[in-house]
């Protein structure tokens, strides 16, 4: 079955996967995702996946990861790059980040133990664009600097703003 880009609307330059632990994930190799391509767990509907909820079980619910993640924002802020987001996590949170790192790897944070596609950065972004679907975050894109510099745009994070009365 296809796997469409949410970025790209297409499934001309996508791949499908599984990680080590048999987490099902797809891959756009689209140019302008950059040269790792942008990466993501299809899915047909979230009722079909119910343990990909916030509140549900497996890994995350373990690790309370959602909760977590939440906590590395500030209402007052606008949108931080998720590099920011995962730096905030590490901070706050370095046995949790260990464990993550351990299990699937990581670019640069551990060069002894070099991620395939399904990184600890992935499954934290994936966790983000869980809480995003949940209304708890917003999401928008924008270009990567720093060490992420190489994926040319990376996803940027706050929480949602609040109308005034």
């Amino acid at each position: 079955m296809p796997a469409f880009c949410p970025l790209c609307a297409s499934d001309d330059r996508t791949e499908t996967h599984e990680a080590d632990d048999g987490t099902p994930y797809a891959v756009c190799f689209h140019p302008s995702h950059g040269q790792d391509g942008y990466l993501w767990e299809p899915t047909t509907s979230r009722t079909e996946t119910p343990d990909r909820s916030s509140g549900s079980g497996g890994l995350g619910a373990e690790l309370e990861i959602w909760d977590k993640l939440l906590t590395c924002f500030e209402s007052s802020e606008d949108f931080i790059s998720y590099g920011e987001v995962e730096d905030r996590f590490i901070a706050r949170y370095p046995s949790e980040a260990t464990l993550l790192l351990h299990r699937y790897g990581h670019r640069w944070r551990d060069p002894e133990h070099r991620s395939g596609q399904y990184s600890m950065s992935a499954y934290l972004a994936l966790r983000l664009r869980d809480l995003e679907k949940d209304g708890l975050l917003e999401l928008e894109w924008g270009p990567a600097k720093g060490p992420w510099a190489y994926n040319e745009i990376i996803s940027q994070w706050r929480l949602p703003r609040r109308s005034e009365p």
